[in-house]
């Protein structure tokens, strides 16, 4: 039960700041620092996810 409480809060949770990140301007310096955060937290997932296999 407590995976799935886990996955539920998780998803809420991405589906509210990706809300969030579309209302902020493209342009704002908030909205480019998320997105390369974003950026770098995705890479190195797929780096780890390439290093397992």
């Amino acid at each position: 039960m407590e995976v799935k409480s886990f996955a539920v809060t998780l998803g809420a949770g991405m589906v509210a700041g990706a809300a969030v990140m579309l209302m902020i301007p493209k342009r704002s310096a908030v909205y480019r620092t998320a997105n390369n955060a974003a950026r770098r937290v995705k890479r190195s997932v797929c780096h780890a996810v390439d290093t397992m296999m």
